[in-house]
């Protein structure tokens, strides 16, 4: 009998071990070492921010320098239809430096994006790779800061591979 209830009272004792294992000590220390983690990437944050101040006025200068080049690239049109009719002549320009055939060409409408308005134009035409590629060097070189948004580029005649037809989005921004 003393022996039944010794395995009794071992048996509660390992019960209420697992018990207190797995109802309070599993908990804390998950919630512990979340709140660990938490505390860790705070501390990160705040390492790589005073890493940041560390920036030289020389530094600041040249990014202003930079921001300051960039806004004169911008389309300096204030209206609307200005600004989008300021990029068609662009586009217009740079395509017959390029050499390429425009066929339709036509301005889309413009979006607001924050301080600034997204204008876009869509222009189809033809030609050859070579004069493709100098008007996709001409854009990157051009006055005015513009993106491609989309570009198809077809072959229209399988005897004659070098007539090549494509579609064009560009877009620049303007200041509000």
């Amino acid at each position: 009998m003393k022996k039944n209830r010794y395995i009794l009272m071992v048996l509660a004792l390992v019960v209420s071990i697992f018990s207190f294992e797995y109802y309070f000590l599993a908990p804390q220390s998950e919630l512990l070492r979340e709140s660990i983690e938490t505390k860790y990437n705070a501390l990160r944050r705040d390492e790589q921010s005073i890493q940041g101040a560390s920036m030289t006025e020389d530094d600041m200068k040249s990014v202003i320098n930079e921001m300051k080049d960039i806004e004169k690239k911008l389309i300096q049109e204030m209206t609307e239809f200005l600004a989008s009719a300021k990029l068609q002549g662009e586009v217009s320009d740079i395509t017959a430096k390029s050499g390429l055939k425009v066929m339709t060409i036509r301005p889309l409408g413009a979006v607001k994006t924050g301080n600034y308005r997204t204008v876009s134009v869509y222009f189809e035409g033809n030609g050859t790779i070579k004069q493709v590629s100098d008007f996709l060097k001409n854009l990157e070189s051009g006055a005015i800061m513009m993106k491609i948004d989309k570009f198809t580029l077809n072959i229209t005649n399988l005897q004659k591979p070098a007539d090549l037809k494509f579609k064009i989005q560009v877009s620049g921004l303007a200041k509000i």
